[in-house]
Parts: C-alpha cells; sequence; structure tokens
C-alpha cells in the first residue's frame, strides 16, 4: 500500500434564505368555513460557515445537483403533510401534492378523499407542516418511494422544510435545506470519471414514506447490495475526469471510508479523519489528496483482483442463464439472473460484469462479441468454464476479466480453441486477463484445416496484453491420425496479432504451463511411414506468430516428443516466429524470457525426396526464426532436450533435418539479433559426426549469420556457439 496525504477544507454549510418567494393562493374559503393553505417557498443558499451572509465565491451557492441553480424549476413537485391542532384539543392530518405550474404552484391531490387542495379546517386554531422535496417526482405520494443515493449524480439531492405552530389562515413560510451532506475529493486519478465511497453499515439510498393518515416520513436506509451494482452498499460521485469527485452521502461518520473506482475496484482507503467524523445535513466538506505520508492508503492493483478460489459470492448461472448472459454482451444490455441478481450493467461505452460468475461446467453456446463493442469484467472472474472457450469469435475489446477452472478435453475441433475464444479478428483488443487452472486438451482433425490451440485463445489477429497465468495452464493436442497442420502454445495457437506483457501470476501454489503436442501418423507393420505430412509448431507461449511479441516472461514446460510431422519447430516461447523475406513485416521477439523444458518431435521426409525434407528445430526461446525484422533482450533458462528418448541409437531419418539450440533450432534471414542470452542448458547424450544433419549449438543448432557478437551464453555442454554457420536454403 501506498501512502498518501489529505488536506481538510473547512465546510460550507445552508444558510440563510434566498428572497426568491413563490406564494400561492389556491382558492377562496369554502362552503364549510375552511380556507386554502397558502404557501411561500423559499430555498437556503450554501455559505461559508461563520458568514454571515453569502460567500460569494464562484459556484458557492446550488441547490440543484446538476442545474447549479438555487431556484425551483417549473415541474418540480414538493409533497407536504400538516398536523391541524383543532379546538377542543383533537387534531387531524392532511397530505398535498404541489407542482411548479406556469410559475404557481397547483395541488396536484385529486383523490375521492381529498377533492381539493389542503385546506384550514374551519375549527383549526393552528397546524405543523412538514414538506419534502424530491427531484424527478412524478406526483402523488400514495405509499412510499425509494431512491440510490446514485441518482444524485443526475438529480438534486432532497429537500427539506417545516413551519410549526402556524396561526389559522397564516402564510405558511417553507425554508427548504439539505437532507444529505455533500462531500469534495480532489487530488484523484485524472481521467477516470467513476469513483465510489464504501464505508461499513454503508447508508446508500432513502425513502419518503406516507402513512395512511397523510403524515411524510423521509429516512437513509442501507439497501440490499444483492440488487446493487457491483453486489455491494456504497454511493457513486460525479466526476468530470479532472481529478475531483462530489459525493451526496447520508449524514453521519465519514472518518473511516474506502474511495474505489466503478464497481468497487480497490483504490483509496481513508482512516481516522476527524474532520469527517460527524458529517452533518445540510454542509459541505472537502478533503484533497496529496501524495505523502497520511491517513490515506492507495491499493496496489494486485488487490483489485478478488481471490479466484473463493467462491462464496459467485453466482451460479444455469444452461439458460449462460446463453442469456452471452447473448446480453453481444447485444450490450444489462442481464438480471431469473432470480433477481443484476449480473451485467450496460454503461455507455461498455458492458460491465458485476459479480463473480460460475458456469457449473454447463453446455452452453459460445457467444461473438461484434466490433466495437467492450466487455469490462471489472476485475471478476468467470469460473467452470467447460466444453468451448466463451466466445466463438472476439470482433470487439475484452478487459480486466479473470477466467478460472476452464476445461476443454477430448474435444474433436475442426480449427481453433481457447477458453476465452476460438478466434480474435484484427479490430480485437484482448487486455489485462487472469488465467487460473485452465486445462485444454483436444483432438485435432485428421487433415485439411489448421488448428490453433492455446489456453487464452485459438487464433489471435488482434492485439493480446497484459495477461497473467497462474495455478496449472495445460494445452494438449493429441492425435494418432493428423496430417494437418497443428499451431498449439500455451496462451495462443497462432498470432498474426500483437502479443505483449504476458507473465505468470504471483501465485501462492506456484504457476506453470504445460504444452504438449502429441499429433503422428501411422507405422506400417514394417516400420516404415506409409504416409508421411503435417506440420507442429509447438511453443509456451504461442505455436506460430506471424506479429510482434515483446516484454512476456513465462515458465512454461514443452514437449513434442510424441508428434511426428514433415515440420517440427519447438521453442519455450514460440514454436516458430515468421517474418517476410521481401519487406519489413513489424514481425519481432523483445524483451521476453522463458524457463522450462523443452522437447522437439520427429521430422520425416515427403516420399524420401530432396524436396521433401523433413526438420524438426528445438530451441530454449524458439524452434525457428524465420526472416524477422528483430530479435533482442531475450532470455532462456532450463533445459533444451534432444531426442534421446528415440534410444542411444537413434540417427535423423533420411533426408531430414535437426537442429537444437539453448536460444533457437534454426535462425535464417533475421535482419537484426542482439542482446540474447541463452541459458538454457543442452541435455542430450546423442554424439554426431560432422556429416549427420543433426547440429546443436549452444546459442543456436543453424544459422545463416553468426550472431556471436552482441549476443551470450551461459549454459553448459562441448558445442559451438552455434552448431552449423550457413549453407542454409530454408
Amino acid at each position: 500500500m501506498k501512502k498518501y496525504g489529505y488536506i481538510f477544507i473547512l465546510p460550507f454549510v445552508l444558510a440563510g434564505c434566498a428572497e426568491e418567494a413563490l406564494p400561492e393562493k389556491t382558492g377562496d374559503a369554502d362552503a364549510t368555513g375552511g380556507i386554502p393553505v397558502e404557501f411561500v417557498m423559499a430555498c437556503r443558499q450554501m455559505e461559508a460557515a461563520g458568514a454571515s451572509g453569502p460567500s460569494g465565491a464562484a459556484g458557492s451557492a446550488e441547490t440543484k445537483v446538476q442545474h447549479g441553480g438555487f431556484e425551483f424549476e417549473e415541474g418540480d413537485i414538493i409533497h407536504i403533510s400538516a398536523k391541524f391542532s383543532l379546538t377542543g384539543g383533537s387534531t387531524v392530518t392532511s397530505y398535498d401534492c404541489l407542482e411548479l405550474t406556469g410559475g404557481e404552484w397547483v395541488s396536484r391531490e385529486s383523490s375521492a378523499e381529498h377533492p381539493e387542495p389542503m385546506l384550514w379546517p374551519w375549527d383549526a386554531e393552528a397546524a405543523t407542516f412538514h414538506a419534502y422535496y424530491l427531484a424527478h417526482s412524478s406526483g402523488i405520494l400514495v405509499a412510499r418511494t425509494d431512491r440510490s443515493l446514485d441518482y444524485l449524480r443526475t438529480e438534486a439531492d432532497p429537500l427539506y422544510a417545516t413551519a410549526e405552530n402556524v396561526r389559522y389562515g397564516a402564510a405558511v413560510s417553507l425554508d427548504f435545506g439539505h437532507l444529505c451532506t455533500k462531500l469534495t475529493l480532489s487530488g484523484l486519478t485524472q481521467g477516470e470519471s467513476g469513483f465510489w465511497i464504501e464505508k461499513d453499515n454503508m447508508e446508500d439510498a432513502f425513502s419518503l414514506v406516507r402513512d395512511t393518515d397523510g403524515t411524510l416520513s423521509f429516512g437513509f436506509y442501507a439497501s440490499d447490495p444483492s440488487g446493487r451494482p457491483g453486489g455491494r452498499n456504497h454511493v457513486a460521485g460525479t466526476s468530470g475526469g479532472d481529478g475531483t469527485a462530489v459525493f451526496y452521502l447520508a449524514p453521519g461518520d465519514y472518518s473511516d471510508m474506502r474511495i474505489t473506482y466503478e464497481f468497487g475496484l480497490q483504490y483509496l482507503t481513508l482512516t481516522e479523519i476527524e474532520e469527517l467524523g460527524n458529517m452533518e445535513p445540510g454542509k459541505s466538506y472537502a478533503v484533497r489528496i496529496d501524495s505523502g505520508s497520511g491517513n490515506v492508503d492507495k491499493a496496489d492493483e494486485d488487490e483489485w483482483w478478488p481471490d479466484p478460489d473463493d467462491d462464496t459470492d459467485d453466482v451460479k448461472l444455469s444452461e439458460t442463464e449462460i446463453d442469456d448472459f452471452l447473448k446480453a454482451i453481444h447485444d450490450g444490455e444489462d442481464y438480471v439472473t431469473a432470480s433477481g441478481i443484476p449480473v451485467l450493467s450496460m454503461q455507455p461505452d461498455r458492458t460491465v460484469l458485476l459479480r463473480n460468475v460460475d458456469f457449473q461446467n454447463n453446455r452452453f453456446t459460445p457467444g461473438e462479441l461484434p466490433n466495437g463493442a467492450v466487455f469490462d469484467g471489472s476485475y471478476h472472474y468467470v469460473k467452470n468454464v467447460s466444453g468451448s472457450g466463451i466466445f466463438s469469435r472476439i470482433n470487439g475489446r475484452v478487459s480486466n476479466l479473470g477466467i478460472a477452472r476452464g476445461t476443454v478435453s477430448g474435444v474433436e475441433i475442426t480449427d481453433n480453441a481457447g477458453i476465452l475464444g476460438e478466434e480474435s479478428a484484427v479490430s480485437s483488443v484482448i487486455s489485462n486477463i487472469r488465467l487460473k487452472d485452465i486445462s485444454i486438451s483436444v483432438i485435432p482433425p485428421e487433415t485439411g484445416v489448421v488448428s490453433n490451440i492455446g489456453a487464452l485463445i485459438g487464433n489471435n489477429s488482434g492485439t493480446v496484453l497484459n495477461v497473467e497465468a497462474g495455478g496449472s495452464i495445460t494445452v494438449k493436442a493429441e492425435s494418432d491420425m493428423s496430417y494437418s497442420r497443428v499451431n498449439i502454445g500455451g496462451i495462443a495457437g497462432q498470432s498474426s496479432g500483437a502479443l505483449r506483457n504476458i507473465s505468470m501470476m504471483n501465485d501462492d501454489d506456484g504457476a506453470a504451463i504445460e504444452v504438449i503436442c502429441n499429433c503422428s501418423f501411422p507405422e506400417s507393420t514394417s516400420g516404415n511411414i506409409d504416409y508421411a505430412e503435417g506440420e507442429r509448431y509447438a511453443g509456451g507461449l504461442v505455436g506460430l506468430s506471424t506479429g510482434p511479441v515483446s516484454d512476456c516472461s513465462i515458465a512454461a514446460d514443452v514437449s513434442s516428443a510424441g508428434s511426428r510431422g514433415v515440420l517440427v519447430y519447438t521453442g519455450g516461447l514460440a514454436g516458430m516466429i515468421r517474418g517476410s523475406e521481401q519487406v519489413s513485416s513489424g514481425v519481432s521477439l523483445t524483451g521476453s524470457a522463458v524457463s522450462g523444458e523443452v522437447t522437439g518431435g520427429l521430422a520425416y521426409a515427403i516420399d524420401g525426396t530432396v524436396n521433401g525434407e523433413g526438420r524438426s528445430y528445438t530451441g530454449g526461446l524458439a524452434g525457428y526464426v524465420y526472416a524477422v525484422d528483430e530479435v533482442s533482450d531475450c532470455t532462456s533458462l532450463g533445459t533444451v532436450n534432444g531426442h534421446d528418448y528415440e534410444g542411444a541409437g537413434f540417427l535423423p531419418y533420411e533426408n531430414s533435418y535437426y537442429a537444437l539450440g539453448g536460444a533457437f533450432g534454426q535462425v535464417y534471414m533475421v535482419r537484426s539479433v542482439t542482446g540474447v542470452d541463452a541459458r538454457s542448458d543442452i541435455s542430450t547424450a546423442l554424439v554426431f559426426g560432422d556429416d549427420d544433419l543433426y547440429f546443436i549449438g549452444l546459442f543456436a543448432g543453424r544459422s545463416d549469420t553468426d550472431w556471436s557478437d552482441g549476443n551470450s551464453c551461459h549454459n553448459s555442454g562441448d558445442y559451438d556457439f552455434i552448431g552449423e554457420i550457413g549453407n542454409i536454403e530454408y
């Protein structure tokens, strides 16, 4: 927690009366001797405490929150109750509703019991009146009206006036004051427009009740939090993004409170601010937050996320509710469960998840996020997602979302698989995502298509940034009859877009990514391969990347030991990173690191021809880096394993090439490689001569350029920096 200070600014009070008086006589004496009650309305103005008159400070005089004025306006409604004292000692009560119409207060009471405006009973001696103003009252108060204090962002705060012991027939002067207390906080985050105040036993709503005898009573209370956005009692403030927020609150003790971003995202905690220990109605208080030590703690970002293993307040969704939930995200609408729990809130610029939701491993139909749509998880989790990803296709933006305990198991896929989505478009942005305990285990198709398999997203064409992986992340593709291309990665299967700032969660249980590609084709009874085909790209982060990868740091074990193919590229971060030979393509690998075990697969030539050479390239960072613009400032740690699992007598199959390196299997036509440190040890008992098609290097197995200048190795093994330099055609 970061310590901040505060400066308390002397409160302002509502005092004095505006000279704006709006009397209304509602008629002459009736036949029974009663005469209409005459009311004179006035509103108090804001002035400095202790001053004898208005302070004159800019903006100091205000009654209406948004209107900025201090006069009642056309259409305003006032609710009035009266208790008349009659001769003989008895009393009678009455209610009236007055609306300002054409500059006059006109009675709206038209019930059968009270067909006329409020009258003085003929035998009344005096009366006491109570009057309330609530913004946007619709008319006669039948029984009760309830409002959240959040409404005061767009409405005037409630006003109250009383006049006691008014003699019979005299005009009733109603001098209205504020029922709320006002708090202005400055020094908040600029550019943010949504702030909440929370505290224990928070009174975040108010009610006006009309009893059967016409008596009115007003009170603040704590609403049912299950019906509140974010599932918590709070009061939302009004802010223009300038670092200042205004709150209208129930009077009380605010010496200890929490300032959060919208939907409960932790921000500041205020403690023991004595000046706010007794905030009174009709008074305005101001606090400025300053950097430094003091009574204010600022939350770190990690505190914004709840514990994904705490299921206490999760909202459990049925199959039908999941489909309705996803449809509401697609349509940009609010969503409330069948039991009345708000789950989604449509804001002007996004759809917000209000609570953790639990899919309960139910079957569902994946949704689609349209272009321009924004789904903000608001630091909540979707849990127990099973059978498929949440979205079939992401065209818009997904942010601030956690996914925990997601499983796709034993599914035969036709193209893509990922727990958030199968694919994302160029227009998509996936940002600030947490993955916890995700297992993807699928069966690729036999022939004909490209399969992209990742824990987060199958095929990414947009931007993925700020992703954290925790717990056990397992991504597995397995088939003994697969002649297609398989791209498999710990986060994305294939990415033509950007992957940035992807890391491991700080998890007490540890965090690890495991990527397994066991895709092969059958042998004949003679031990020969009848038909060799298929490409396998496996990486701890991404299988195949044709876009930029930057600032990613992960721990991953990657194995293609059970794979056979014509092209088998395996790397700690990426199986293959591919750019363009002809022009600068923007494809790069920068500022990234990986630790873990990496094991490659077996390569077979097509039909045993020279043109059908097979290739198996394995590296601590990437199996194959081809024609990219830049590789810089990357580190590999862990172990790169040889093909010892095939037995001590293993030799590369005829017409197939193998390259093994601490950082890269093979590097070819790369424009720049700098600041790369190969720390992954080479682990193999296999020994090959100069004529063999198996190349091992501490830095790279093969390369068309000597990259020893500007790069380094801190790993073990009696190998050259690069196993073979030059003599590369592909």
